[in-house]
């Protein structure tokens, strides 16, 4: 029974990564259509695609994806900071954002 469920669940988690994907594509596709989108834009997007796949598996009762949860919401608050003009250096942060969301991980399971 255990292995029924671990297999829906995986489906379920694969369904979630393969829509986001298919999000993702969409947008950026849109927005190199439409003339004038600010910039910023796509990181918002992005941040929203992120949070959200991850809002929705919180919602069913699959684990979060830490990882993305950290990119999604550096990509938002990044994207957001653009938007308002602000000069926010996004490689350096989502390299440390990594770098920190790698280790955590790392500690985390060490102490399971």
């Amino acid at each position: 029974m255990g292995t029924a469920m671990n297999m829906a669940r995986h489906d379920i988690s694969s369904r979630i990564d393969a829509i986001g994907w298919g999000l993702l594509f969409l947008m950026t596709g849109v927005l190199f259509l439409v003339p004038g989108v600010p910039d910023g834009t796509w990181l918002v997007g992005l941040g929203l695609l992120m949070l959200g796949a991850n809002a929705t598996r919180l919602y069913i009762g699959l684990p979060l994806d830490r990882f993305g949860v950290v990119i999604g919401a550096g990509a938002l608050l990044a994207g957001l900071g653009a938007l308002a003009g602000m000069e926010i250096p996004v490689v350096a942060l989502g390299l440390i954002a990594c770098g920190l969301a790698i280790i955590a991980g790392q500690l985390g399971r060490a102490e399971r």
